[in-house]
């Protein structure tokens, strides 16, 4: 009797470790790990994603060119070893959770996921229409390695509160900023992180440290500002502090204006760039403008260094920002 209820015992642990476990990508450096997925990609949460980097088919490529995501490893990193959690959410509403881990050649190439994979089958919306990408030709579910998830701060994720309490995306819409704006800005910043700068040469550097402006957008009520942190040294840059201010455009007068400006939201600044990388951050504040006699102030202030950075930015940046594209 007490074998019996020993083995139950055993038994229930096995299946407790086993739920607290999660499917393995192998990433290498050289290769491209192909997601598959039962539907078209909506967006991610990444631990790593200076180190794991996510990239996508053209954006012009049919509707099943939308379900595959491409993974590799950043190829200037030095590690040798690495790994991190990674959630992938589709458009029908159902997350999957990975760990991703580098390794030199992965055996595997491309990974067809299903829906019976998914970690929240109870929020699964039925298209208008069924899937129709073939994975058939990659044979039977790959049965992948297990791992523990790999722990990581919200902060490293880009989390809020609301995203940590459900599971189910909402869209872009009207209705999502007036339920939950910081959510809103959040999801909007992760969509428009890496557009391509439309603000010509706007840049301060200190060395081979460069800080840019790549974009000021307007939406609803907000300023969104798109940086991009370059670092061209070998040693890596620790930011100490990212501050922002109010000030007078010119100098030795009685009138000069200098005060704080506080950010709405703050989406992937970095805590450290390493040498011969880049990182792309967000800013967002509520609406304001700008006379001709004041700029938007940036401080960037590199933690036990003296590589410090400020940018002024003029009332016409300010004054003029972009739309987003649909």
């Amino acid at each position: 009797m007490k074998i019996q209820i020993f083995l139950l015992f055993v038994f229930a642990q096995g299946l407790c470790s086993l739920s607290a476990q999660t499917d393995t990508i192998p990433v290498s450096k050289n290769y491209k790990s192909i997601l598959v997925l039962p539907e078209i990609f909506d967006f991610s949460i990444n631990g790593k994603e200076l180190n794991f980097i996510e990239s996508f088919p053209a954006k012009n490529a049919s509707d099943n060119a939308k379900r595959i995501v491409l993974l590799s490893y950043n190829d200037v990193a030095p590690d040798s070893e690495d790994h991190t959690n990674y959630t992938v959410y589709t458009k029908d509403g159902l997350a999957y959770d990975f760990i991703l881990r580098l390794v030199e050649v992965p055996e595997k190439k491309r990974w067809s996921i299903d829906r019976s994979m998914a970690e929240n089958p109870e929020d699964y919306r039925a298209q208008d229409e069924p899937s129709t990408i073939d994975t058939s030709a990659t044979g039977p579910k790959p049965s992948m390695q297990r791992s523990k998830v790999v722990s990581t701060t919200d902060e490293d994720l880009g989390v809020t509160s609301k995203e940590r309490t459900t599971d189910k995306p909402l869209p872009l819409t009207r209705e999502l900023y007036v339920l939950d704006r910081m959510e809103y800005v959040r999801r909007r910043c992760y969509y428009n992180q890496f557009n391509k700068g439309r603000i010509i040469r706007y840049f301060t550097k200190y060395g081979d440290v460069f800080l840019w402006l790549e974009n000021v957008f307007y939406e609803n009520e907000e300023l969104y500002l798109q940086f991009r942190l370059e670092n061209k040294a070998h040693m890596p840059y620790d930011v100490n502090f990212l501050k922002f201010r109010i000030a007078s455009n010119y100098a030795n007068s009685r009138n000069n204006i200098d005060k704080k400006h506080e950010p709405l939201f703050r989406y992937k600044v970095p805590k450290r760039v390493e040498g011969n990388s880049e990182n792309y951050f967000m800013v967002v504040f509520d609406k304001f403008t700008l006379d001709r006699r004041k700029v938007l102030r940036v401080n960037l202030d590199e933690d036990k260094g003296n590589r410090n950075l400020s940018l002024d930015i003029d009332h016409s940046i300010i004054n003029n920002p972009f739309a987003f594209k649909l």
